[in-house]
């Protein structure tokens, strides 16, 4: 595939994922929309608490008898440009987002009614930060496997990884954990050279590159610090110790100006860079828990670590069993080929996993899977770009799993992607409500099946076709256009423009 050719073809990838996002406006809920407030504050009123907005979430800190959002901070930051616009084009038709929140005792927002410019709003913003976020996931995804393989599987891993999992309904609504994950990939293909003819390691922009990425990570998702970490060390153990300052230096050039923000934005808020808005959580029940260990992380516990990866409540190879395979094949491709850049990746959900099994809320609240771990999951998707490659059993599990997982991951973003907390995840809740059709429509939430005039049990039946007819496409353009395959002692070198 000639350069132009690529080209082409990652515009037109890009643009069928973020058709897919597009599809679904999401619910007004806590968390999304207690990063909107940030955003709306900024540009309506040039401050950065949301005390004229705190009714509309229970995810807030009060500092002082102000109040502020608890959530990280880039992403509200991100969505200004975008809210910025749709302001403008609001006030031309004069119209004003406006919501009813209904409370229930001493818990705010039990349920939300926002109005159209509301949602619109909030649908926009979700569109251009977590919607482009899982867009560069899967280029992402799609670029560091071209190295090391062909083309039409780099494709077909990466696409898998995003859309069958909960990847999927957290590219859609207002969340950090798509961007944090958007960071540490960006981070680890940058930091990556294999590939590329380049003797002294990766370039001064590259490195530069990586260090935005991983603060980037950190400050949407605050949990995200840990494998940013991880990843950062990693790759200085293959750096020679004569080139460590250099190296070290471009990274801290390119992290400094997203750092700085951040600890403006906590300095300003909470009073010191290193605080965040977790010290000063309203809810007793939530302060109670962080008031423990680091913002609420102590050591994995059993009954974390069996419930984020097994268990029927937020299992993510339960939810997702197609990265089970990408996990078992990812690790010995890693081990076989002594790949540092994949080796990091899955080291890098280790210990995000074991973070997120210590936290006191490891389940994560309501929600469409193990949402903290969300950052990392693009890591295991590696190895399902090396299965079909192997036996015929292998590649029947595969294509069994695969589809198993894009049908769950569709069911929790149709169905609402706050589950309930306790139960089972896909036989209590995702499954019956698809099977019955009870498409969300609660909190604004609804889709583009629906705007279309579908019925809520067909409104999904536009999404089925954009994902079928773009998949048949996107396939059939790279099978009439072979890549050659490189191995892993030469994957930087083209085998030939003609075959490429």
């Amino acid at each position: 595939m000639k350069r132009a050719e690529l080209r082409f073809f990652r515009l037109i990838y890009a643009m069928w994922l973020f058709g897919v996002f597009v599809f679904f406006s999401p619910p007004a809920t806590w968390n999304p929309v207690s990063r909107f407030d940030l955003t709306r504050a900024i540009v309506e009123r040039q401050t950065l608490s949301i005390d004229a907005y705190a009714s509309s979430t229970g995810d807030r800190a009060l500092v002082h008898g102000t109040w502020y959002t608890d959530k990280a901070p880039l992403p509200s930051l991100l969505a200004l440009p975008t809210y910025v616009a749709v302001r403008t084009v609001q006030s031309i038709r004069g119209s004003t987002p406006e919501y009813r929140a209904f409370a229930v005792g001493s818990t705010p927002a039990v349920r939300m009614e926002p109005n159209r410019a509301f949602q619109r709003a909030l649908h926009a913003c979700s569109l251009f930060t977590t919607g482009i976020a899982g867009v560069a996931l899967g280029l992402l995804a799609f670029e560091l496997l071209r190295r090391r393989t062909t083309t039409r599987a780099a494709f077909a891993a990466s696409a898998i990884t995003v859309l069958g999992s909960p990847l999927l309904p957290y590219s859609t609504s207002f969340y950090g954990h798509a961007i944090a994950g958007a960071g540490l990939l960006g981070a680890l293909v940058a930091f990556d050279t294999r590939g590329r003819r380049l003797p002294d390691g990766p370039s001064p922009a590259a490195l530069r590159a990586a260090g935005a990425c991983l603060v980037l990570a950190m400050g949407s998702e605050y949990i995200s610090a840990f494998p940013a970490a991880l990843i950062g060390l990693a790759f200085m153990t293959g750096v020679p110790q004569r080139r460590w300052l250099a190296v070290i230096g471009n990274v801290a050039l390119g992290a400094l100006p997203l750092a700085l923000i951040v600890g403006w934005y906590h300095t300003t808020a909470f009073g010191a860079p290193w605080r965040t808005g977790y010290s000063f959580i309203a809810r007793p029940e939530f302060a109670a828990g962080h008031a423990h260990g680091l913002l609420g992380i102590n050591l994995p516990t059993s009954a974390g670590l069996w419930g984020l990866t097994f268990g029927t409540r937020r299992g993510l190879f339960y939810v997702t069993p197609v990265l089970l395979l990408g996990m078992l094949f990812g690790a010995r491709r890693a081990f076989r080929t002594r790949d540092l850049t994949w080796a990091s990746g899955l080291a890098a959900f280790a210990v995000l996993l074991c973070a997120n099994a210590g936290y006191y809320m490891w389940w994560g609240g309501a929600a469409a899977g193990p949402r903290h771990l969300l950052p990392c999951i693009a890591f295991l998707g590696f190895g399902l770009a090396f299965v079909p490659r192997t036996r015929t059993i292998w590649r029947i599990a595969l294509y069994v799993l695969a589809a198993l997982s894009l049908f769950n991951a569709v069911a929790l973003t149709s169905i609402g992607i706050e589950a309930p907390e306790g139960g089972d995840i896909l036989r209590d809740f995702a499954w019956p409500g698809m099977l019955a059709g009870r498409i969300v429509t609660s909190n604004g939430a609804t889709n583009l099946g629906m705007a279309l005039g579908f019925s809520r049990p067909f409104s999904i039946l536009p999404l089925l076709l954009w994902l079928g007819a773009g998949y048949w496409y996107l396939s059939t353009h790279l099978r009439t256009r072979p890549v050659a395959f490189r191995s892993s002692r030469h994957a930087g070198r083209a085998v030939g423009d003609a075959r490429r």
